[in-house]
């Protein structure tokens, strides 16, 4: 997929006149992140920023939010872009493991109590019906876009999408334990399994 020409270079114009702003910002709600991203939604409003504005590593992310059809636009986006001194830019989030929290809109959530159940779905299709312990319903939203971004990061962007169709979040139902269920933390391990499982399977056909 070509980028739109003329959005794009609009877009790393933007980002080399505002690249100093954003390297001292401390977060996402700020003016700069706004007007850059507002310019890379010109391109397509699919896509989205992520920033590090470390000193030691100062990184620019564009993003599909796991939209598979947007991933080679992001790839197109990228690879027109300007060399900016003390910024690296990359498409789609990388894999860089699992964190140990994750938060959305003011809800914190901790990793390391939360588990799955795999769902098969139509054909090769895998779905995961995630239990987060304590969670009450009406933070049930908050807590599915907080495990949305965590699986990003334990996975990396390309990978959760390719690999999972379908993501749903539950309280752990009263009746169950954790040890019922797999850990969050081992979900690639399950995944790599499962793809082995189902190659053998092929080949004994």
């Amino acid at each position: 997929m070509t980028a739109p020409s003329n959005a794009t270079q609009a877009f790393w114009s933007l980002f080399q006149e505002r690249a100093s702003d954003l390297a001292i910002a401390k977060s996402a709600d700020g003016a700069v992140y706004d007007q850059l991203l507002e310019k890379l939604q010109e391109i397509d409003p699919g896509l989205y920023l992520e920033f590090c504005s470390d000193p030691r590593e100062r990184e620019l992310i564009v993003t599909a939010d796991g939209k598979r059809a947007l991933f080679p636009l992001a790839r197109a986006i990228v690879s027109a872009a300007p060399a900016v001194d003390g910024w690296s830019i990359r498409a789609l989030k990388p894999k860089v493991g699992f964190p140990k929290t994750a938060a959305w809109e003011g809800l914190t959530i901790t990793l390391k109590a939360i588990v799955f159940d795999p769902l098969e779905l139509d054909g090769s299709d895998l779905g995961l019906r995630i239990f987060i312990p304590g969670i009450q319903e009406k933070d049930i939203d908050k807590a599915h876009n907080a495990v949305l971004r965590a699986l990003d990061h334990g996975l990396g962007e390309e990978h959760f999408a390719e690999s999972v169709q379908s993501v749903e979040v539950r309280p752990l139902p009263a009746d169950t334990v954790a040890d019922d269920f797999i850990p969050l933390r081992d979900l690639e391990r399950f995944i790599e399994w499962r793809e082995g499982r189902r190659k053998g399977a092929g080949r004994d056909h």
